[in-house]
């Protein structure tokens, strides 16, 4: 009687499915992209390093010394004066988190990863770039909050602009890897003309226009509705809503500051939330909607409603150093808008994952 002999898989049967072989992007690029991408960044971090030397805000007021307003001071004064989470968000996401996303973008175009390993590295690099924002933010509302105060006056320092420059930098570079890497994915197959809404579950066609609905109309009432209002002596209890803050900062020549509010807090939203409803509600097929909804996402990645909500937080606490302040209604609508937007980009994303594979059909 022979004995049955037994064969095992070699080490490399059993992991040749699960092996995904690394590469670099740099040498998929061509040269033109390959020193386009290393020079962008190269002067995103030398404009980080100068922003982080510079002051960026200078503000006088009567009967005070004057206060300069620059990051690493900006910690130190938070920290001193018994405001520990302050400060750690402006470590955060104003000095530690630029520099790391630089590193980060750096080590993604040079280094050997796994396409699947780097795409992952510079979406999050992509989503999260926005929250280098926020002291930007935070600067503009102490400009806004002081126009028109005969007791405290505020003047631009080249700070604010440098940073401006490395973030916006930073952020393309950030979205042209994206895009380098998304050329890879597959496509969903077409589906027909039907729209995604159509196809999808029942509470599904019952929530997405709800929160769709909600989204616009808690972003609308976010921009009219007055956020905050000053509450200190021998200074004038104005209040600001999003949309009089833009006005105020255009009212004080300060046009590149009232453009940008514009745009990141209202244009974008509202055109992501338009690209967002037309990629559920127009029956344009599964492979057209797929992209309308990748492009409102591109759009998402540059609002910056949550960045000035957190910037609202900071200037109520660091009211005591710079101007008192108290929240009106409408930072509850800014709240509302924020929330309904990441309740509804929770559900899409749930949603869409079930009708864009072959067995994914449409509840009943």
């Amino acid at each position: 009687m022979v004995a049955p002999r037994l064969t095992f898989p070699s080490p490399v049967s059993m992991n040749e499915s699960n092996f995904e072989p690394r590469d670099r992007l740099w040498s998929r690029l061509s040269p033109a992209w390959r020193w386009s991408l290393l020079s962008m960044i190269v002067v995103a971090l030398s404009t980080n390093v100068a922003a982080l030397l510079v002051p960026f805000l200078e503000m006088k007021e009567a009967f005070h010394a004057s206060l300069t307003y620059e990051l690493p001071a900006a910690v130190r004064l938070m920290w001193r004066e018994g405001l520990p989470v302050v400060a750690v968000l402006i470590l955060v996401f104003s000095i530690i988190f630029p520099l790391t996303k630089l590193v980060g973008l750096t080590a993604a175009l040079l280094l050997p990863f796994t396409p699947r390993r780097r795409a992952t590295l510079v979406r999050w690099l992509a989503i999260l770039g926005r929250w280098s924002l926020l002291d930007v933010f935070v600067v503009m509302l102490l400009m806004v909050l002081a126009s028109g105060q005969w007791a405290i006056s505020t003047e631009v320092r080249p700070g604010v602009q440098l940073f401006m420059i490395a973030i916006g930098i930073a952020m393309t570079v950030a979205e042209l890897m994206c895009s380098f890497e998304s050329r890879h994915e597959p496509s969903p197959a077409s589906a027909g003309p039907a729209t995604m809404l159509a196809r999808s579950a029942w509470w599904a066609r019952i929530s997405i226009p709800i929160l769709l609905l909600g989204a616009a109309s808690a972003l609308t009432l976010a921009l009219v509705a007055p956020v905050l209002r000053i509450h200190q002596f021998l200074l004038s209890s104005n209040s600001y809503s999003i949309g009089t803050a833009v006005e105020t900062l255009w009212r004080e020549q300060q046009i590149l500051f009232a453009l940008l509010m514009a745009v990141l807090l209202g244009g974008l939203p509202a055109a992501r939330l338009l690209m967002l409803a037309g990629a559920w509600l127009l029956p344009i097929g599964l492979r057209a909607s797929r992209r309308l909804a990748a492009v409102g996402g591109l759009v998402g990645r540059f609002a910056a409603l949550e960045v000035f909500g957190l910037a609202l937080f900071l200037v109520l606490l660091e009211g005591r150093d710079l101007i008192r302040t108290e929240i009106e209604a409408g930072a509850w609508f800014l709240l509302a808008a924020i929330a309904l937007d990441a309740a509804f980009v929770f559900v899409a994303r749930r949603v869409f994952r079930v009708i864009s594979t072959p067995s994914g059909e449409p509840a009943s």
